[in-house]
């Protein structure tokens, strides 16, 4: 389980490597030539690197989605939930961090190092759980209130204001974190 999360938050991040690399004006033929040390660049119109760069965690993120049904299920009833709140807001700052540092970021060695720092502290605190990627998948966030209780559930649900609903299959991810898996 603990590879998983580390995978989660590793995925989370790529939208930071995306934004740096468009920001820099880095390419493929770029990446390319320094990597095998060639002459020979290989010539693709920025926008192919740029659309590839945003395209890949896009991918990684959905096929993280389709591994969802291995995490250990459990249920919440509707009679058992007192109050549903929208909590998609509350992450629009840590969105506008992914912009700011990826901006931020000069070199590929500095790159590498928040990256891995970013990762390391996020998986360690448990904060790994936002990606805004899960929007264009359809995910929206949710606080859920179950008596004293009150956990961050990840649905592809709309829940309307004062609309009463239950969750049947939704994996744990940590203790007050949990997504949606039914299908």
């Amino acid at each position: 389980m603990k590879l998983y999360k580390l995978i989660f938050v590793a995925n989370a991040f790529l939208l930071l490597i995306s934004i740096c690399f468009t920001n820099r004006e880095i390419t493929l033929g770029k990446i390319w030539m320094y990597l095998t040390d060639k002459s020979i660049p290989i010539d693709f119109p920025n926008w192919i690197s740029y659309c590839l760069y945003f395209i890949v965690p896009i991918l990684t993120t959905w096929y993280g989605t389709t591994r969802f049904y291995k995490l250990d299920p459990t249920e919440i009833k509707g009679e058992s939930i007192t109050k549903i709140e929208s909590a998609s807001s509350t992450f629009l700052p840590t969105f506008f961090a992914y912009v700011f540092v990826g901006l931020s970021i000069n070199t590929v060695v500095s790159l590498t190092f928040i990256y891995g720092a970013v990762t390391i502290l996020c998986f360690c605190a448990e904060i790994y759980l936002y990606n805004p990627i899960f929007h264009i998948l359809g995910y929206r966030y949710y606080f859920v209130t179950t008596g004293n209780h009150k956990i961050l559930i990840m649905t592809k649900k709309e829940i309307k204001l004062r609309e009463i609903c239950e969750f049947k299959r939704i994996g744990q991810i940590n203790d007050f974190t949990y997504i949606d898996i039914e299908k």
